[in-house]
């Protein structure tokens, strides 16, 4: 009796183990969200000691979205990335968030849209370039350099 207990025991085991497979399909059963797209709506042309404003447009499913949640910029200019500067974005509606900013150097600058909506957060980075920059500087952007990943991670 001992021995048929025993077996009795290894086929219950295995007839659950084998009842709890996963289903390569349940991750259909889950509603999945599309990452937000962001666009940036800059000038042209940026200038020395003017006042810009800069703009992104946050999209999701191809909808505005409207209910970000404390959107900021982050500025800093190529090699000085410990003087960034943080500044809170305004909603104007239609998607639209901005900041108004003056730029009091020239150069090689890195804008960062900290964006949160939806349960999504996404961190887009823009290249501009502010007034004349130096040849210097104009080979490192021809080289396509971009700022190191772990830029602000603490924010």
């Amino acid at each position: 009796m001992n021995k048929g207990y025993f077996y009795f025991s290894i086929s219950m085991i295995l007839l659950l183990l084998s009842a709890c497979t996963v289903d390569p399909n349940a991750s259909n059963l889950y509603k999945k969200e599309k990452p937000l797209e962001v666009e940036f709506l800059l000038p042209e042309a940026i200038s020395l000691n003017q006042q810009h404003l800069l703009k992104v447009k946050v999209t999701q499913e191809g909808k505005l979205v409207d209910a970000a949640t404390n959107i900021q910029f982050d500025i800093w200019q190529k090699d000085h990335d410990e003087n960034s500067e943080v500044i809170q974005a305004q909603h104007d509606g239609n998607g639209i968030y901005y900041i108004e900013k003056t730029f009091a150097k020239a150069g090689i600058y890195y804008i960062k849209a900290d964006i949160k909506a939806h349960d999504s957060h996404v961190m887009p980075t823009k290249q501009v370039i502010v007034g004349t920059i130096s040849d210097e500087e104009l080979k490192s952007l021809l080289k396509k350099d971009q700022p190191h990943s772990a830029h602000h991670s603490h924010h």
